[in-house]
């Protein structure tokens, strides 16, 4: 435990959940500070600064039970290949056991591995690589078991108990979190207040920002913190369902027979999400409004992320819906996005060409993947400099899932984060995401006419 002195700083009474976006608590802000003053003085520089990108840490604020303050160190994974290092709480796993199953079974993956890379192409290479996959399989579950989650009311959970029935994601219980709440309760110590922040370049997926406070993952820690935290006064998560969305939204801007498009607000879902919380959502209210002999119908036709705001179109009937699909298909519907992006673009015009997919380590967060990531295009011209921000103007020719926030914030795309976007971007106090689908231009499916529809960028 590191020595702390809150200062004038206001102690909460309950531990601020870690999964809140922005800033954290001022406590746990001001023990970060502290932390990150030590890795920019101690840190070597390859560590946070070479080709894979930086790392995650954490901070916890903790309090003995002779009412004394400190802080515990934590890192997400590894550093230079080790998993205890001075200064930092060890990890959650059995290390001995963890270290007896590498120094074996392990062992012979790393041989298998580099035979591998050293082979030439053929059936010997291949049975070899067989062979490390069905090695590395077996010794996933053994590694896992290792792990003990603890909680305050003195616990146990293993790692397939708490995921079950679902797989459990790599890297479990490797979290900067777990790791100092797990040494927190072993060493009797009580947790006040905790954040996490990248420090460091940002990783070749992207998404990560040097100093930015980030929430605990929902891949991994949604489902180890909740059982970490029993037994501990803490703060609810915060809610993902809509919040201060009027209750005549969205507005309709066009209407006919076979069609309906709507302009949705910041903060409306599309479409229905998992629970009954997560049911108000631009389908459903429409539904409710044309109330047809069919519930299912009128139905989206494509979506925008929550945060998003403007044009979606909706189709009244099976033959509407079925024509606009096509065109989404064919790409020949054309959009344009309004956003506001942090810093000065340089540039005038350009293309961003970055595959994405879904990192299913961290949920609903995309990253750049060239290997495996689906093609995600955007033209994008620079509309001019407004203050600290610039306003550009976004053409997607595909429509992957957080496309335009993704190729906003990574360093091989503009490199200059959407203002207001808690995921790829900065902690700010922007009063939402400033994302506006502005135009649509379509031909109408029934009639065969063009339509083309603007809603200029309420920011």
């Amino acid at each position: 435990m590191h020595p702390f002195d809150p200062g004038d700083v206001a102690v909460p009474d309950e531990l601020p959940t870690p999964f809140k976006q922005g800033r954290p608590h001022p406590l746990a802000a001001r023990a970060a500070a502290e932390l990150q003053a030590y890795l920019e003085g101690s840190m070597p520089e390859h560590v946070v600064r070479g080709p894979l990108g930086g790392k995650m840490f954490g901070v916890l604020v903790v309090r003995t039970a002779a009412g004394e303050f400190g802080t515990l160190w934590g890192f997400a994974g590894m550093i230079e290949g080790q998993r205890i290092v001075p200064n930092f709480v060890p990890p959650v796993c059995d290390e001995d056991a963890h270290a007896a199953l590498w120094a074996t079974e392990g062992a012979e993956v790393e041989r298998l591995t580099a035979a591998i890379d050293a082979a030439p192409e053929g059936p010997e290479r291949d049975a070899m690589i067989e062979e490390q996959r069905a090695r590395s399989q077996a010794l996933l579950p053994k590694l896992q078991d290792t792990y003990r989650i603890p909680n305050a009311r003195g616990q146990e959970r293993t790692l397939a108990e708490l995921f079950a029935p679902r797989p459990i994601p790599g890297g479990s219980g490797d979290c900067a979190a777990p790791k100092l709440l797990a040494h927190a309760y072993r060493t009797g110590l009580y947790p006040v207040a905790l954040a996490e922040f990248w420090w460091g370049s940002p990783t070749p997926a992207g998404g990560r920002h040097h100093g930015v406070f980030y929430p605990a993952c929902r891949g991994k820690c949604a489902t180890i913190l909740p059982f970490m935290l029993e037994g501990v006064p803490c703060e609810p998560p915060p809610s993902y369902g809509n919040h201060g969305v009027l209750d005549d939204a969205p507005r309709p801007v066009f209407e006919d027979d076979d069609l309906v498009v709507v302009d949705k607000p910041s903060g409306l879902l599309s479409v229905p999400g998992r629970g009954n919380a997560l049911r108000d959502c631009v389908q459903v209210r429409v539904q409710q409004r044309y109330d047809g002999p069919d519930p299912s119908w009128p139905r989206l036709v494509h979506r925008l992320d929550q945060l998003t705001s403007g044009l979606l179109i909706v189709a009244k009937h099976k033959p509407a819906y079925v024509g606009i699909q096509q065109q989404f298909s064919r790409r020949t519907i054309t959009k344009r996005y309004i956003a506001l992006v942090h810093g000065d673009v340089a540039s005038e015009r350009g293309e961003i060409d970055l595959p994405i997919r879904t990192d299913i380590d961290d949920r609903p967060r995309q990253m750049h993947d060239p290997e495996h990531g689906k093609p995600a295009v955007t033209r994008w011209e620079n509309l001019g400099r407004e203050g600290e921000y610039t306003r550009i103007a976004f053409f997607p020719k595909t429509g992957r899932t957080h496309q335009l926030r993704m190729h906003a914030a990574h360093p091989m795309g503009l490199g200059a984060p959407i203002v207001g976007d808690p995921l790829y971007g900065f902690p700010d106090d922007a009063p939402r995401m400033m994302l506006h689908a502005e135009s649509l231009a379509f031909v109408h499916p029934m009639r065969g006419n063009p339509i083309e529809l603007t809603v200029p960028a309420p920011f």
